[in-house]
């Protein structure tokens, strides 16, 4: 049986960082039936595009390649915000840049052992994901 430590053990440098620019939507809950008739469902999938967009060309831009399947790994996300620091949750917005980094880069987000998230307030919207592996196996 495999366990982890605590604290994992982190490898650092970082796997890989993005940077994404801009305004997204926030995660918006929704049923299955939601998806196709909620306006705010509409918008988190067309922000998801986006979101997608710029992940994939600074994954090529960086020659990485995806996290190794079914490995652990954590993020550190910090997200720039101007004016209206609180106006969103904090949990959903990351929760929209992992959606979006899905397939990009990692399998799945259930091997996501770490997360650290931090808001600031800063002159133009701006998140800097910094993804990295753990080292021993997954316990799922």
């Amino acid at each position: 049986m495999n366990t982890l430590q605590f604290p994992p053990k982190m490898q650092f440098p970082p796997k890989m960082q993005i940077t994404v620019t801009g305004r997204f939507t926030p995660y918006v809950r929704m049923t299955q039936r939601g998806k196709f008739v909620s306006k705010a469902a509409r918008r988190y999938f067309n922000s998801q595009k986006a979101l997608k967009a710029q992940i994939w060309a600074q994954m090529r831009e960086q020659g990485a390649e995806m996290l190794p399947a079914k490995r652990s790994f954590g993020l550190v996300a910090v997200v720039r915000m101007p004016k209206r620091l609180h106006a969103q949750d904090l949990d959903n917005q990351v929760k929209a840049l992992l959606d979006a980094a899905q397939g990009i880069v990692f399998d799945d987000d259930r091997y996501l052992d770490s997360l650290t998230a931090v808001r600031v307030e800063a002159e133009n919207h701006e998140c800097r994901l910094t993804f990295f592996e753990i080292n021993g196996a997954a316990p799922c």
